[in-house]
């Protein structure tokens, strides 16, 4: 079987966290200003697609503490020549061969790009399939720059001040270890922030208290570059024109779905600290009365004020009262080129998709959720793509629209 559209695998052996090759005065290829990088004659961008046999990638938001998590990637691939031997002086990519050099996978279909995954290979490993063989099967495993960001401490923020919006924040964060500003995807934000700390942790950790503080969302997206998503970004994404999946054969299908209906996500009781106030709580006794108290709560935020504090925590109450009907993933086959390929491909996080499940007696289940996160696994004749999947916290306000014009309910 012939997929669809090819996987490519290429390895960047240098360093830093631009994925290109070194700029080469009159190249057509890699004399392009703005494409490709200034740099050491050392860095080479390999191509190992013919020689791949397995590729498997995984993106996406813990349910349970509603933070982003580190992209991954496994790819195993056939050393014939044995140039991947890191203790092979007569190899063309010695001495190079080393963790944390870039890994990189992207795919065409019907003329367009797609970035599948960006991030750093963190292990090198070696099998044989027996021991007559001489050829390697190396297996790569890779992590994006949330791995970097948890492994790098900060004290001070140079720059950083009351006031600030929580993207001015980041960008002075990422500024402190020399992030390139061009690969940076990071919006305004939405609450003013009251002074940094000055303590000491990781730089990840204290991007995550930020977003935390905004009800925005920070990831790494799939070209490799630190993005952050603001509460407007996010409910302006929600309402837009959704891709629609079903088992009924109207729209796009779907191979598989997991439905969910359990107090997994539930909360009737939200407290939020911020670091220079008093804890704001609020409750929602009608679901205390049927689900008893069941408490969400988040300390040292850094919101100005602790009236922010308190709307942040009723925007969460809203969110997590009632118990809600769930459809937390679905499974697409790419195998064959069918209306699945393109929208596996497009999707990112936020995105909207709406669901149908067929249920008995016609109680279908008909949502409309947001993109959280999403996995691939790929072999030469087989690729599968899954999407988790949520509700949004909140959607924007569409003038004459009846699921988004709803004053009270959408945000303007």
């Amino acid at each position: 079987m012939t997929l669809p559209c090819t996987p490519e695998v290429r390895i960047r052996l240098g360093t830093g966290p631009s994925f290109a090759n070194v700029f080469t005065l009159g190249s057509s290829v890699s004399g392009v200003l703005g494409t490709n990088i200034l740099g050491s004659s050392q860095i080479q961008v390999i191509d190992v697609s013919q020689q791949t046999q397995q590729i498997s990638i995984r993106h996406g938001r813990d349910r349970m503490f509603e933070e982003y998590l580190p992209s991954e990637a496994y790819v195993q691939f056939f050393d014939f020549t044995g140039d991947w031997n890191p203790a092979n002086t007569s190899s063309p990519y010695y001495p190079n061969v080393k963790p944390m050099v870039q890994l990189q996978i992207v795919t065409q279909y019907q003329g367009t790009t797609y970035a599948l995954y960006s991030g750093y290979i963190h292990s090198w490993d070696y099998e044989w399939a027996d021991p007559s063989v001489d050829y390697a099967i190396v297996t790569v495993q890779a992590v994006d720059a949330f791995r970097a960001f948890a492994l790098a401490n900060i004290t001070n923020v140079t720059g950083a001040g009351n006031k600030d919006l929580p993207g001015q924040r980041i960008n002075y964060i990422l500024d402190e270890i020399d992030w390139p500003i061009q690969l940076r995807n990071i919006d305004p934000g939405d609450t003013e922030l009251e002074n940094d700390p000055g303590d000491t942790r990781s730089v990840l950790q204290a991007i995550q208290t930020i977003q935390n503080s905004d009800l925005g969302a920070f990831f790494i997206d799939h070209y490799g570059q630190p993005t952050y998503y603001d509460r407007n970004h996010l409910s302006q994404l929600a309402a837009g024109t959704a891709y629609e999946f079903d088992d009924t054969g109207t729209n796009i299908q779907y191979q598989a779905i997991d439905v969910n209906y359990d107090d997994t996500e539930l909360a009737n009781q939200v407290t939020l600290t911020r670091l220079s106030g008093q804890p704001q709580t609020v409750t929602d006794q009608d679901s205390i009365d049927q689900f008893f108290v069941r408490t969400f709560e988040r300390s040292s935020l850094l919101m100005e004020t602790n009236a922010s504090a308190l709307a942040q925590a009723n925007r969460i109450l809203n969110y997590r009262k009632d118990v809600r009907l769930r459809i937390d993933s679905l499974e697409l086959d790419l195998s064959s080129d069918t209306n699945r390929v393109e929208p596996a491909l497009a999707l990112e996080i936020g995105d909207p998709i709406i669901v149908t499940k067929q249920m008995a007696a016609g109680t279908d289940v008909i949502l409309r959720l947001t993109v959280q996160g999403h996995s691939h696994d790929i072999t030469p004749d087989r690729w599968i793509t899954r999407f988790s999947t949520a509700y949004p916290l909140s959607t924007a306000f569409v003038l004459g629209s009846a699921e988004f014009g709803v004053l009270g309910t959408n945000t303007l």
